[in-house]
């Protein structure tokens, strides 16, 4: 069976959209095939910044004849009293071309089977391909030309090939065919693709790498290479950005005077990842190098030219890098505090001056206090005002050459952080508290404006945050967090409906939490049970997940304690709330036992408390297979769906175990 090959080239793609742009296709394109009743093999995605293309091995050449039962009007509805055809017999066996004597009686209905015969791949790929494309989500779709097609960047050309044959069809301006184009400067013009088996062989030839993977291996490879015997420090981000930047990319080494090493480390690194996208380079010892490694698309021809105007530009960034630090260590960061109230927090939740006040009466301890205090203050630097990523990292650097404790700079360092998703948390319990502090006090502003993400949107990172401060307190039993949104949201006054607002963050940062518990591979029906109850330390719902999986593990536990608790929660939705159970009152030495054995149970946490349940099974079997509890004395009744209710609750004491599914 021949192989499937699709490519869309186009302008250079947007580094951040092209590789999520060409998983789309990898799975839809495989997905289609599968729609379409073409049987297929493995599919290789090629990818690089003009081009998203996949490779299909072993495509069927046509569909198979489909054949399926159609049900029809009734048996009755079909044929008179007389067992001729009626008009709606008739009309449905005309319509699915069969004869009435071919329609089939099942269970009282009419039935035809209906025969469509299989098309070539060809001609339904002709169809369908250009509907693929125009799926293809960005994050930010334009129209481009005087067509209704939105894409990242203008299409320029698509090559469709199953085998040696062009599928042919038209999408906007462009037709498809078996002409691509390589490298802009190494192999300029088009060129021919005779069929999908020779495409890598034919992009190598013009120059091209085409598979993102082994350029992201390659550009590693040569980067540590040119920066031997030192060693290149390889940001997984920045290589991923790099990768998508170049076709054909040549590593190159440069250096920068050493004087610039005066200026923080962080700020060096972070002109050459983010202004230059260079990755810096280190002695053995990890100090940085005055040398940097950057990627040129091309190859090494007047590399050295290359590298000199690098090294220029670089010296530029540097001065105003070191203009920028030494203007900024002519205050200290205590002295800029009291501008922050000049500094817009978020339209209408005031200033940053405010935010610090709030957060201050979040946290506890001098050393947070402190630290809250300062911690927003380098927002007015020179060098966070340029590199906002720094925010954080300069305030604990200025706030230690200004005699700040230690501890303080750490929690100012450490407020910040995660910076991203799976990024490094707070170790200290001060830089844990701020960035908690300062998450909540984001969430509580924003869902009192009723600015909650809504589908996709999130402008204000909310869902960020939340999973922020969820990571944070996942190994902590304290504090606990609907307490602390609560104290978040009265830190503000006079601004929208407090108790809606606790109501929508407090649904939304269980939502979250549900997400993340599902994520790490926990069933979907224990969480829920863990999530229904009113417990908010983030820490104990963790530990209460791990304790209900392993009961369930457990084969010599998880029956007892389930029936306890299931056994006795039938019952005791019977029983009245206000209705208290009196061991004195038990009119039956099963209903006294029992009682007696829950009043004596430990109060425990963990399996220590399972257990206890599962103790109890003795005793409710014998007081459920035994006694009458819906007993026609209603004292005697109310007593006893007291008792179970009471068992009930106990059992279920951590978890909602009606929840459990099975």
């Amino acid at each position: 069976m021949p192989d499937l090959l699709l490519e869309i080239g186009t302008e250079e793609l947007p580094a951040c959209a092209a590789p999520a742009a060409l998983a789309q296709l990898a799975e839809r394109l495989p997905a289609l095939l599968g729609e379409l009743r073409l049987e297929h093999g493995a599919a290789t995605p090629f990818g690089t910044p003009r081009r998203l293309a996949l490779r299909v091995a072993g495509v069927a050449g046509s569909q198979p004849d489909l054949e399926e039962w159609v049900r029809g009007p009734s048996r009755a509805a079909g044929f008179d009293g007389d067992g001729e055809p009626t008009r709606a017999a008739l009309g449905f066996s005309r319509g699915h071309g069969v004869e009435v004597s071919a329609l089939v009686e099942r269970e009282g209905y009419l039935y035809a089977l209906k025969r469509t015969p299989g098309r070539a791949a060809a001609d339904v790929l002709a169809v369908e391909l250009p509907k693929l494309i125009a799926a293809i989500d960005f994050p930010r779709s334009m129209r481009w030309g005087s067509g209704d097609l939105r894409f990242a960047r203008p299409i320029r050309w698509i090559v469709a090939l199953l085998g040696s044959a062009t599928i042919p069809f038209v999408l906007g301006d462009v037709t498809s065919g078996r002409a691509t184009y390589g490298h802009r400067t190494l192999a300029p013009g088009a060129v021919e693709v005779a069929s999908p088996s020779v495409y890598e062989a034919v992009m190598h030839e013009a120059g091209v790498m085409a598979d993102p993977a082994a350029r992201a291996e390659h550009i590693r490879t040569a980067v540590q290479a040119v920066a031997s015997p030192a060693t290149a420090r390889i940001d997984e981000g920045l290589l991923a950005e790099v990768n998508w930047l170049v076709e054909h990319p040549t590593p190159f080494r440069g250096e920068f005077p050493k004087e610039a090493l005066a200026v923080p480390e962080a700020v060096l690194v972070e002109v050459m990842r983010v202004q230059q996208r260079y990755f810096p380079v280190q002695d053995p010892k990890g100090l940085l190098l005055p040398q940097f490694c950057g990627v040129r698309d091309g190859d090494a021809e007047h590399l050295d030219t290359v590298i000199a105007g690098n090294e220029r530009v670089l010296r530029a960034r540097f001065a105003d890098a070191r203009f920028f630090y030494d203007e900024d260590r002519k205050r200290t960061l205590a002295s800029r505090v009291p501008e922050l109230g000049r500094v817009t927090f978020a339209e209408g939740l005031g200033d940053v001056g405010a935010k610090v006040a709030r957060l201050a009466r979040l946290v506890s301890g001098p050393t947070a206090q402190r630290a809250a205090h300062l911690c927003k203050a380098d927002r007015l630097t020179h060098l966070v005002d340029e590199f906002p990523e720094l925010e954080g990292t300069m305030g604990a650097h200025y706030a230690q050459l200004d005699g700040e404790p230690a501890d303080v700079c750490q929690a100012i360092a450490e407020h910040v952080l995660p910076r991203a998703a799976g990024g490094d948390l707070p170790q200290s319990q001060a830089g844990r508290d701020l960035a908690i502090g300062d998450r909540l006090d984001n969430l509580a502003g924003h869902f009192l404006l009723g600015r909650a993400p809504t589908g996709s949107a999130d402008p204000f990172g909310l869902r960020r945050q939340a999973i922020a401060v969820l990571r944070i307190l996942r190994e902590r039993i304290e504090p606990d967090l609907g307490q602390a949104m609560s104290a978040a949201i009265d830190g503000y006054t006079g601004v929208g409906d407090p108790a809606a607002a606790s109501l929508e963050v407090r649904r939304f940062l269980r939502e979250r939490l549900r997400g993340l518990m599902i994520e790490a591979g926990h069933r979907y029906d224990l969480v829920d049970a863990i999530l229904a109850t009113d417990e908010w330390r983030v820490g104990e719902l963790w530990a209460r997940l791990a304790t209900l999986e392993a009961i369930l593990a457990d084969p010599a536990l998880a029956p007892d304690f389930l029936t306890v608790y299931r056994r006795c929660a039938n019952l005791a939705t019977k029983a009245d709330r206000d209705a208290k159970f009196r061991v004195e009152a038990a009119t039956a030495p099963e209903e006294a036992a029992l009682g007696q054995a829950l009043l004596a149970a430990p109060r425990r946490e963990g399996l220590d408390h399972v257990r206890a349940v599962a103790s109890l099974r003795p005793a409710v079997d014998a007081l459920l297979d035994r006694v009458l509890i819906m007993a026609p004395e209603p004292e005697v009744r109310a007593n006893r769906l007291a008792l179970l209710r009471d068992v009930a609750a106990f059992a279920a004491r951590f978890a909602d175990l009606g929840r459990i599914a099975g």
